[in-house]
């Protein structure tokens, strides 16, 4: 085990920190031979203040120094020889102690010695059993897949047997077919030696036509020059009429697409001015209905004041006739002039038709 193990394993076991410095200062002084010290130990447990590790050391020092005092408990002994007694045991305490760590520290050198040789011992056997489970396992896999191409190797001889069957029967069959092959080739040659020398007359006979055919063909092939020429001539001139038309064209569309452009702008203006005329229409038709309600309430205000007038004409030649019956004529001159100053002095609206008064407005 080493130091830091069993702080752990006192860390786990000591109840507060002050016990747990005192069990890793006696760990340090006895087990591991080394002189405890404050920075020591608090660098070792990392717990509490720095002035818990000094107190805990000072705690085991005295500890120790109880432990190793020597008290010679006689009464009849005077106090001196008490003294050197006691000391004296403490320094064969001392001594045997120091010589007991030596050979305590020899022997914990040699198991430890021992220990690492034995562990080094162990892992050389550990790599060596997971080498030969390695190496087992190989032979295992290697032995699985040899089976299978062992297994497969069988199959394939057994397939390579019935091939070779096969292919003994039909080697048998192909010379068989060989032998009448041949009895039919040396039919078949006799055959084409006559067809041969069929061929080599006809052939003679076929090259007599194509002279001919020959002679034809380059007197057609002249003619056929000739008139290349011709229509190479005409196709000059028919490109030549295409390009004056095709530059007439171009001048002709550009003075289209000019026209087109005036046109289209000439329309957008047109569109402005009738979109400008409707919206005035339609104010003017908004104003000419509500003069044609302005007129025809002052029709009806006509009307009425006419009809009121003419009540009054009445009832005034009724009471003027039953009061003056002898002079009729001039009552009823007086009553049409009354009635004409009182028609004068209402209000006139002339009456005007819609047509007059759109064009009044426009």
């Amino acid at each position: 085990m080493t130091l830091e193990s069993d702080i752990e394993a006192a860390r786990a076991n000591a109840a507060d920190t002050q016990a747990l410095y005192r069990e890793v200062c006696a760990l340090l002084f006895f087990r591991y031979g080394e002189t405890p010290t404050a920075n020591r130990l608090y660098q070792l447990v990392r717990k509490g203040s720095m002035s818990a590790p000094a107190k805990a050391l000072r705690e085991f020092w005295i500890e120790v120094r109880e432990k190793t005092r020597v008290d010679v408990g006689r009464p009849d002994l005077p106090p001196e020889v008490a003294s050197a007694a006691g000391e004296f045991a403490a320094r064969l305490w001392r001594l045997s102690s120091d010589a007991a760590s030596v050979t305590f520290d020899a022997f914990r050198q040699d198991a430890d010695a021992q220990i690492a040789a034995a562990r080094e011992q162990a892992r050389q056997h550990e790599s060596q059993r997971q080498l030969a489970e390695e190496k087992a396992e190989q032979a295992a896999n290697d032995a699985s897949v040899l089976r299978t191409r062992i297994g497969a190797l069988d199959a394939r001889i057994v397939e390579l047997q019935t091939t070779n069957d096969m292919l003994a029967a039909q080697l048998a069959a192909s010379k068989e077919e060989m032998t009448a092959a041949s009895a039919a080739l040396a039919d078949a040659r006799r055959d084409f030696a006559a067809e041969l020398a069929k061929l080599r007359s006809a052939h003679e006979q076929n090259e007599q036509r194509l002279a001919a055919a020959e002679k034809r063909a380059l007197l057609e092939i002249e003619t056929e020059r000739t008139a290349a020429q011709r229509l190479r001539k005409e196709l000059q001139a028919s490109q030549e009429r295409a390009l004056v038309l095709e530059a007439d064209y171009r001048v002709q569309s550009d003075a289209l697409r000019g026209e087109l452009t005036s046109t289209k702008a000439a329309l957008a203006a047109s569109n402005a001015r009738h979109a400008l005329s409707i919206a005035q229409l339609a104010e003017k038709d908004s104003l000419l209905a509500e003069r044609g309600a302005a007129a025809e309430l002052l029709r009806e205000r006509i009307d009425a004041i006419s009809r009121q007038l003419a009540q009054q004409v009445e009832t005034a030649r009724a009471t003027r006739a039953a009061a003056r019956p002898a002079r009729p004529s001039r009552e009823k001159a007086a009553s049409q002039r009354r009635a004409a100053s009182a028609f004068s002095g209402a209000g006139f609206i002339r009456r005007v038709s819609p047509s007059k008064t759109l064009d009044s407005q426009e």
